[in-house]
């Protein structure tokens, strides 16, 4: 195996396990965070005591917040927020090479339009093989070695076998795919059942209510994806399914965990500081509900979770009103 330089940009939960994951089997790697204590701390104790406090990291592995220091990786892998991924994307840009593989690792659209993350590393580095990584993936529990298993998706075959090489460890498995936009796009979609999903969780449905969702939920998902020309077969595999499954009724999932506030009784502010950290599905959940009404797509659960959260709408303690208006159709988008 080659051992490479590989740079990992975030250093929350998930930017963390993925460096981790890179640093065992041997390739050097670099943690990009903005906060300079923490990088100081973890390079002194190789802990990240604030997202990630149960890992130890290895030696192999050094954290920097200046960002000039990526410029000689092989691969570097985006785990930054939605709302901040343009502007690291540009403040990167200045010293990434061409020859570099790029891969987002963040589930998100911009918030201004229905741009991906890989939109936007196309737009800043137009000449870089680029790819996107995503599945069921729980950092806590890769950090504590439960197996798991991930997909790198992208047109481009070595970029894909490289990634696999460098992250594959005996309990975490990387699966290749060749449709990115549909493994992408199926992240974002998910996040916003997690939401919903926990609603349910707090108002104490019971399972054959997030068994409705999950699967009501795919449904919208392969209706919106069809229109927007994915391939919907890919929401079949880990990223869809797979991630569906995974954290639509897991407490680790912080998607969940602020619906299921929302549940209990919750506003959405209070639910915000409670969790506090960043909670994708939120943005998500605007920027698909305008897509969804301007292609004119029916997504009962994406229509109703918006007027709860965005216009105040009560739940009344019913899931009815999470659900919404449904079909009457059990499979849409299967011709």
């Amino acid at each position: 195996m080659n051992r490479k330089t590989i740079s990992i940009l975030g250093g929350g939960s998930w930017g963390t396990v993925l460096a981790h994951l890179a640093s065992l089997n041997g390739n050097k790697v670099t943690l990009w965070m903005r906060d300079e204590e923490i990088a100081k701390e973890i390079n002194q104790t190789h802990i990240n005591q604030r997202y990630l406090p149960s890992l130890n990291l290895e030696s192999n592995l050094v954290a920097t917040p200046h960002i000039e220091e990526v410029s000689d990786s092989d691969t570097i892998i985006f785990c930054i927020p939605s709302d901040a991924f343009r502007e690291v994307s540009s403040l990167a840009a200045n010293f990434i090479q061409e020859s570099s593989y790029l891969i987002t690792a963040t589930k998100g659209v911009e918030k201004d339009g229905f741009s991906l993350m890989s939109n936007i590393l196309e737009e800043y580095y137009p000449k870089n093989p680029i790819g996107v990584l995503s599945g069921p993936n729980l950092a806590e529990e890769i950090a504590n070695h439960h197996l798991s298993g991930t997909v790198i998706a992208s047109k481009d075959k070595e970029l894909r076998r490289e990634t696999i090489e460098d992250l594959s460890t005996d309990y975490f498995r990387v699966y290749e795919n060749d449709d990115p936009y549909g493994v992408e796009i199926g992240g974002p979609l998910n996040n916003i059942k997690k939401i919903a999903c926990g609603i349910a969780d707090g108002l104490n449905s019971g399972e054959n209510t997030i068994g409705m969702i999950m699967t009501r939920g795919l449904g919208e998902m392969g209706r919106l994806a069809t229109d927007l020309g994915a391939n919907p077969q890919t929401f079949l595999g880990l990223a869809g399914v797979g991630d569906l499954i995974t954290t639509c009724a897991s407490p680790l999932s912080r998607n969940h965990q602020f619906g299921k506030f929302i549940g209990e009784g919750l506003s959405v502010d209070e639910a915000n500081l409670k969790i506090g950290q960043t909670i994708e599905g939120l943005k998500t959940l605007r920027v698909v509900k305008n897509i969804s009404d301007k292609n004119q797509v029916e997504m009962p659960i994406v229509d109703s979770l918006y007027k709860i959260i965005y216009k105040g709408d009560s739940l009344d303690g019913s899931i009815q009103n999470v659900l919404g208006q449904d079909m009457i159709k059990d499979v849409e988008f299967v011709k």
